[in-house]
C-alpha cells in the first residue's frame, strides 16, 4: 500500500533528496533500530514465560509437599 501510495504521489517529491547519501544512511539506521527493539520485545517474552512456568512449578510443588505431610500424619 505504501508503495502504491509513492508511485501515485511520485511528481511531488524531490529526487535530489532522494539520491543523497545522508537520506539513505539515515533510512538504514531508522529500519535497523526498528529491528533490534523488535527482538528486545520477544527476549521480554521469553523471560515471562519462564518465570510463569517457574511459578507454576512452585505453588505445584508447595501442594505436593503438603498433601505429603498430610498423608504422613
Amino acid at each position: 500500500m505504501h508503495y502504491l501510495d509513492l508511485m501515485t504521489q511520485s511528481t511531488l517529491l524531490d529526487h535530489h533528496v532522494w539520491t543523497n547519501p545522508d537520506t539513505w544512511t539515515a533510512a538504514l539506521e531508522n529500519s535497523a533500530a526498528k529491528r533490534s527493539s523488535r527482538r528486545r520485545g520477544g527476549s521480554f517474552w521469553i523471560f515471562a514465560a519462564v518465570c510463569c512456568i517457574g511459578i507454576i512449578a512452585l505453588v505445584l510443588g508447595i501442594v505436593y509437599l503438603m498433601t505429603n505431610r498430610r498423608k504422613r500424619q
